[in-house]
Order: structure tokens, then C-alpha cells, then sequence
């Protein structure tokens, strides 16, 4: 038996040495198969490359054929594109912005309204409160009383002046009446006591001439300058009154008057000797407010005359002189004209202003330029102003 299993074991050696041998020669003949794969395609590399070019040519022609199609396709898709894109670049405005915006007005509307409720409020109560406080009341009622009573009595001033106007018209019409009467007695009295012709004119020229001097004034026009209707002096605007200490012998002494007179004495028609307002030196200016806006055609003015002058002349008396209109606002000035007042000749005198009915004023200065010789001061009797109101024809 042990002759058997050597033979056994020499077998199965020999078995396995064929096994071996077998698959030793598969793999040398691999192997050499496969170098010669290789050393062929070393030998002919155009097969193998035209082997492998062959798919990508086959792409490359698809895709050239494809160029047209796509190109249709995509200009077809163009507009729903667009639209499409139009479509959610609106909804993305709207949804975004909107929302914020939205959000903000939502926060900022109720803010600005409670403000303006707030700041309304405030005002209208502190209004409501101060009308109805009973001392705003009262200065209301105070106030609107007072402009009441002004206006009345405005219109009941206007109606006096108008009064006296007429009444003054009519009372001129009476003393000419009388003193024609008179100098008509006067005449037949005379005729019948045979006195001369020449002495009977000299003394009716006589009685003519007092009776000019006492009762008449022949300036028939209305009288804007008059304290009793409302004309005023501006003071401001008025040159400083006379001292009467500075000079001591002249003809405003004790005797002649107690005191100086203010500027508004020119305002007024008593023109009796040393009852006039004076300063010093030889020029000097009055500003006059009149009562209302006129438009002003003439000045008159008037000195006592030599024959009543206690000093027997009248050197104090204005030369030249000059009216101006002042503008009530600006007080620019407007010459209305320069002027001579002839001391040889009547008292009253007039002097008609250039430019009529031009333009008109409330405020007229009366500028004295010089007088005739006094050096120590100037007598002004008496100023008057004419012309027409604004709101008549």
C-alpha cells in the first residue's frame, strides 16, 4: 500500500507540474498577443485615430445641422421670453417696493395726521381761548367801540365844516351888503352937506379902506389850514420858536406880549399886532398837517400892516418863501412854487402854486427864505392853505 500511494502522490505531482506548464504557456501567449497588439497600432496609427475621430465628426455634423432649428426655435421664443421676463420683473417691483412702500406709509401716515390733529388743536384752542377770554373780549368790544365813535364823529366834523363853510359864504354876503349899504349912506350924506368933490372921494376911499381892514376878507376861497376844523403843526418838522430873553428892547417886550406863541397861532384868524408865531433869524420853516388830502391850488398869507405895527414897521415880516408838498410816507418834497410877499403893499396876499391839481398832499411846508431886514427874527401872522379835496370833482 505504500507502493500505492507513492504512485498516488507521484501522479498527482505530475499532474500538477502539467497544470502549471499549461497555464504558464497561456500567459506567455497573452502576453505576446498583446505585444503585438500593440506593436500594430504603433505600426498603423491612422486606423486607430480614424477610429477614434469617427464619433466626434458624426457630433460635429449633427450640431451643424442643428444651427437652423435651434435658431428658429429661439426666435420664436423670443417674445414669450420677453413677456415672461416683463411679467416678473413687474410682480417683483410690486411685491418688493410695494410691500415697503406700503410699510412706510403705514407707519408714517398716522404719525403726520396725529401731528397735524396735534398742532391744530393746539392753535385752534389757544385761539378759541383767547376770543373767548373775557379780556380779549372786552378789548374787542373796546376797540370796535372806539372806531365806532371815530367814524361818527368824522362824519359829524365833515358835516360842521360843510356848515360853516356855508355859513360863511353867507355872512360874506351879509357884510357886503352892509357895507354897501353903508358907504351908499355915506355918499348921500355927504352929496347933501355940499362938501367938494375931491374931499368927498378921499373920504369915502377912507371909509373903503377900514372897512376892508375890519370886516372884509377877500380871499373867497375855503381855508384847509385852520386849527378849528383840524389842521395841526408838525413840530418835528418846524423850525424852534423865538426866545424871547435872547434880545431885550425889540417889539416883543413885556408890553407888547407876555409870552411867545406856539407855531399853531398861524393857524388861526385872530391877526392882531404881536399875536404871531416868530423864530430866529431870517429863515426858518413851518410844516402844516391838514386835515385831510387836498389837492392845493394856492397859498395866502398875511402880516399886520406898518400903520398898526407898534414899531411902525414891518422888517420882520417873510420876503421869499417857498411851498412844498411833502409826501406823507417818504416825505420827499414837491416845490410847489417860490413866492415875494410885498410888505408895501395889501396885508393879505395870495399867490396862486404851480402845477394844480397835480398831485395832492397832506402835509405842506412853508419855508421862509428871508424877510425884510429884521436880524434877530421873523413874524409869521398867519398861513393859509387852498384847494380842492381828493374825492370831490
Amino acid at each position: 500500500m505504500p507502493g500505492s500511494n507513492s504512485s498516488e502522490s507521484s501522479l498527482t505531482s505530475s499532474s500538477h507540474g502539467s497544470s502549471n506548464l499549461s497555464e504558464k504557456r497561456q500567459a506567455d501567449e497573452s502576453e505576446v498577443f498583446t505585444r503585438m497588439s500593440y506593436l500594430a497600432i504603433e505600426t498603423n496609427p491612422d486606423a486607430s485615430s480614424s477610429s477614434r475621430s469617427l464619433p466626434r465628426q458624426k457630433s460635429v455634423l449633427r450640431t451643424i445641422f442643428n444651427i437652423p432649428f435651434l435658431l428658429i426655435m429661439a426666435f420664436l421664443s423670443l417674445p414669450r421670453a420677453l413677456i415672461k421676463a416683463c411679467i416678473s420683473t413687474k410682480d417683483l417691483i410690486t411685491l418688493q417696493n410695494g410691500k415697503k412702500i406700503f410699510k412706510i406709509l403705514l407707519f408714517l401716515v398716522p404719525i403726520i395726521y396725529a401731528g397735524v390733529y396735534c398742532v391744530g388743536s393746539l392753535s385752534s384752542k389757544r385761539l378759541t381761548e383767547g376770543l373767548a377770554s373775557p379780556e380779549m373780549t372786552d378789548l374787542h368790544e373796546t376797540e370796535l367801540n372806539s372806531l365806532w365813535q371815530s367814524h361818527t364823529l368824522l362824519e359829524e366834523k365833515v358835516h360842521e365844516i360843510e356848515l360853516l363853510k356855508e355859513q360863511m359864504d353867507h355872512l360874506r354876503a351879509e357884510i357886503n351888503g352892509v357895507m354897501e349899504g353903508i358907504l351908499h349912506s355915506v355918499q348921500e350924506i355927504l352929496e347933501e352937506s355940499d362938501i367938494p368933490g375931491e374931499n368927498r372921494d378921499q373920504v369915502l376911499e377912507m371909509i373903503n379902506v377900514a372897512f376892508k381892514k375890519v370886516y372884509e376878507d377877500r380871499v373867497q376861497m375855503p381855508d384847509w389850514a385852520q386849527k378849528s376844523i383840524g389842521a395841526t403843526i408838525d413840530t418835528d418838522r418846524t423850525s424852534k420858536s423865538y426866545e424871547l430873553g435872547k434880545t431885550e428892547g425889540c417889539c416883543f417886550s413885556s408890553w407888547f406880549f407876555s409870552s411867545a406863541n406856539p407855531p399853531d397861532i398861524i393857524l388861526q384868524p385872530d391877526v392882531h399886532p404881536g399875536n404871531c408865531w416868530a423864530f430866529q433869524g431870517s429863515q426858518g420853516q413851518v410844516v402844516i398837517r391838514l386835515p385831510e388830502k387836498i389837492y392845493p391850488t394856492a397859498v395866502t398869507i398875511q402880516h399886520i400892516s406898518k400903520a398898526i405895527s407898534p414899531s411902525g414897521d414891518v422888517t420882520s415880516a417873510p420876503k421869499d418863501f417857498a411851498v412844498c408838498g411833502l409826501n406823507e410816507e417818504t416825505g420827499k418834497e414837491t416845490l410847489l412854487g417860490t413866492f415875494i410877499y410885498d410888505s408895501g403893499k395889501e396885508s393879505i396876499q395870495t399867490f396862486q402854486l404851480e402845477g394844480e391839481l397835480s398831485k395832492s398832499f397832506v402835509y405842506i411846508k412853508f419855508n421862509v427864505l428871508s424877510n425884510w431886514g429884521n436880524a434877530e427874527y421873523t413874524c409869521v401872522y398867519r398861513v393859509r392853505v387852498h384847494g380842492k379835496r381828493t374825492n370831490s370833482s
